[in-house]
């Protein structure tokens, strides 16, 4: 799936909360609205320069690569829902089909490629 195209045409909406201990905020991006290829893309950022300049790189650079990531993970129950980007990590959050269950693969960046890490909460991983 074209997520990077669909990223660019829907756009970023900043979240109605706080910002984080670091000043961070939310912004999310709503992709294939209404269709059963729905993701939503969440990223932090300070402020929408920053959303531009440091985070859109690596959204444009990963982006591409979601579907062989999702297909490297095996045989897995459940749709992908979220792409998180998060202090340096990237975290895939998928939604069980037959259990009610969601959970999130977390990535590092290594090397110039993401490598895998775990199953785990993307906020609290370290």
């Amino acid at each position: 799936m074209d997520y990077l195209a669909e990223l660019r045409q829907q756009g970023f909406h900043p979240a109605d909360d706080e910002p984080d201990s670091d000043g961070r905020r939310e912004f999310n991006a709503d992709l294939f609205r209404g269709s059963e290829n729905e993701v939503t893309v969440q990223v932090y950022a300070v402020d929408r320069e920053e959303l531009e300049r440091a985070v859109m790189p690596t959204l444009e650079a990963v982006l591409p690569h979601v579907d062989a990531m999702v297909d490297a993970l095996g045989e897995i129950d459940a749709d992908l829902a979220q792409v998180i980007f998060y202090r340096g990590r990237l975290g895939l959050h998928f939604w069980s089909r037959g259990v009610n269950n969601e959970f999130t693969a977390v990535y590092t960046h290594n090397d110039g490629r993401w490598d895998f890490q775990a199953f785990a909460d993307i906020f609290s991983a370290s």
